[in-house]
């Protein structure tokens, strides 16, 4: 079994829920950037957004894989995590990387009453699509990938440790 298993993939594909779901099946701790850095913040990630920006939290974001660490740990990160090549070589470093990827239209209907995604509350369906494209190219970089749509957590789970093994 890996060292650590970082959890990568668009907004909605599932990060937070398989992740926590894999850590708790193979005895390992889950530790999410996003709460890591609202954390170390005192302030929700559309607050940082808002009051600071894309830039600073992408900042933040770089900072919270620097300073996790640790051994039999599964880090759930954020969407855009990816997009700077810094994040992805740490990650590559440190452990596996998995893409959990999902259809769009599965993220639309799992994300429609979500209002704590700073990047969902300005933007169509097109941008979010265009986000998305944007962003695919560096998820494929993953180790792993896992297509998540209509899939049961417990179904990905157990696709996931017949990978990692």
């Amino acid at each position: 079994m890996v060292n650590n298993i970082y959890i990568t993939g668009f907004m909605g594909s599932g990060k937070t829920t398989v992740g926590q779901a894999l850590a708790k099946s193979l005895g390992y701790q889950v530790t999410d950037t996003d709460k890591w850095i609202e954390e170390m913040e005192g302030q929700s990630i559309s607050t940082i957004f808002k009051q600071y920006g894309e830039p600073y939290f992408r900042d933040l974001e770089t900072n919270a894989l620097q300073q996790i660490s640790g051994n039999q740990l599964i880090i759930t990160t954020g969407g855009g995590i990816i997009m700077r090549p810094e994040n992805r070589e740490i990650m590559k470093e440190k452990g596996e990387i998995i893409y959990l990827q999902c259809d769009l239209e599965e993220v639309f209907l799992r994300l429609n009453d979500d209002t704590t995604r700073p990047l969902l509350e300005k933007e169509d369906k097109s941008n979010v699509e265009k986000l998305y494209q944007s962003r695919l190219p560096f998820y494929e970089e993953a180790d792993y990938t896992i297509n998540t749509t209509g899939k049961s957590i417990h179904f990905i789970v157990q696709e996931l440790k017949s990978l990692l093994k």
